[in-house]
């Protein structure tokens, strides 16, 4: 049974609700967004080339800025980084607006607007995962990450893509571009407006000394976290062998092996969202259990397994369950991440080190999209998903092997960890 008091708790402290609030509102944003975009390539003329232009542009900003993301982020007060982000959201939008207003929107306009857009993803995106720690105490930020989960599943996957569907039936692009500028407007107002609990030395991203942490430094500390590197790399592998199948292959296994067609598709989708905040729910309200990094673990390496067996089911809905076991799975994985970085990580490098964790889980995607593309047969598909349910049980062996996840989160049994403060602070400068 949920525990409604746990689930809510971190929305007791003020300057999280802020943050939180704004969270909600950028996520619906882009959902309608996601929806709005073809539509509006396509009343300018453009096809599906252009499309994949646009498309492109938003993931090479969000790639080749994420890293800069993190370094802004433990610089510079992060309420400013994530509020100015949302104010470069702003800006572009209300360009867009103006341009289709007067008639004069082009394709090229749209992938530029998209290059700022995934920018200013991947600024805001590591400042606000380093930031919660500042807003809510450390029994309360188990529950903030699940929450955050849920509405990312909620706001971006759900409702967001559904207001944009409503709105483009109903109005014209520019009502939903300016609704799209406004909500980025709102939040950025929300993130001025928060006032941290607590912050890092002086300022967000700086040393007991007042100086910023050089970048050389946070890089020696991450690689000298052997857990923090080997994770990273983790779901980095895994998800280059498992992208191309979900996102590539399925469809396709879907319409030419089951029979399906578009609905069934969706629908597949659909329980996986719903799946995915059942999951995370049901740790919001509850708290982390112990050694709860290797449930973490046990818990990403449930999620990818069902992949190998998608491809030998007989019949669409014996699909459902499998989707349902990923979402679920998956989402835990992910809530006990962000828990563990953000409580075991120093304050003063926490940006940069989800900046790279954000570019290791890109960096590979498009890599797993080009091998799903050029495969063709049924038997490269059956390796492809295969491989992409098995390999990720070999690497947590591995992974457990080499690294002590029993230390990360000290139990009785467990051995004593130095604290990360004390980690840091042994680096050389």
């Amino acid at each position: 049974m949920l525990a409604p008091s746990k689930t809510l708790a971190p929305l007791r402290h003020k300057s999280y609700r802020l943050l939180f609030l704004s969270f909600v509102i950028s996520m619906v944003g882009d959902g309608v967004w996601l929806v709005a975009l073809p539509w509006i390539t396509i009343t300018i003329g453009g096809g599906s080339s252009d499309l994949a232009m646009v498309v492109g542009a938003e993931s090479v900003g969000l790639v080749s800025c994420v890293l800069v993301g993190g370094a802004l982020a433990d610089r510079y007060p992060r309420k400013a980084v994530i509020a100015w982000s949302f104010v470069a959201s702003l800006a572009v939008l209300s360009a867009v607006a103006v341009a289709h207003a007067s008639g004069h929107l082009a394709v090229w306009h749209l992938t530029a607007a998209a290059f700022v857009l995934g920018a200013s993803a991947a600024v805001s995106g590591p400042a606000a995962d380093a930031f919660t720690p500042d807003l809510v105490p450390e029994e309360d930020l188990h529950a903030a990450n699940a929450l955050e989960s849920v509405v990312r599943s909620l706001a971006a996957r759900m409702a967001g893509p559904a207001l944009g569907g409503v709105l483009i039936s109903l109005f014209s692009p520019l009502p939903v571009i300016l609704l799209d500028a406004a909500s980025f407007g709102v939040a950025a107002l929300c993130a001025w407006s928060v006032k941290p609990l607590r912050a890092a030395g002086g300022q967000d991203g700086e040393e007991a000394d007042g100086e910023p942490v050089p970048y050389r430094k946070a890089l020696s500390y991450l690689f000298g976290e052997r857990w923090l590197w080997v994770l990273i790399l983790w779901s980095g592998v895994v998800l280059l062998l498992q992208t191309g199948p979900r996102q590539v292959l399925l469809p396709f296994v879907i319409h030419n092996d089951l029979g399906g067609d578009a609905r069934d598709y969706g629908t597949l989708l659909a329980v996986f969202g719903i799946s995915a905040m059942a999951g995370s729910l049901f740790l919001a309200s509850r708290r982390p259990p112990r050694h709860y990094p290797l449930w973490m673990l046990l818990a990403w390496t449930a999620g990818a397994a069902p992949l190998a067996l998608m491809v030998f089911v007989p019949s669409f809905w014996m699909l459902l369950p499998l989707a349902a076991v990923y979402g679920v799975f998956s989402s835990m994985g992910n809530v006990y991440w962000s828990t563990l970085v953000q409580t075991r990580v120093p304050a003063a490098v926490r940006g940069r080190v989800f900046s790279i964790d954000w570019l290791g889980s890109l960096a590979l995607v498009p890599v797993s999209m080009a091998l799903a593309g050029i495969g063709s047969g049924r038997e490269f598909v059956v390796w492809f998903f295969v491989l992409g349910g098995t390999l990720p049980v070999l690497l947590t062996l591995l992974t457990l092997r080499y690294v002590d996840l029993r230390a990360l989160a000290p139990g009785d049994d467990a051995p004593a960890a130095k604290g990360p403060d004390e980690e840091l602070a042994a680096q050389p400068a």
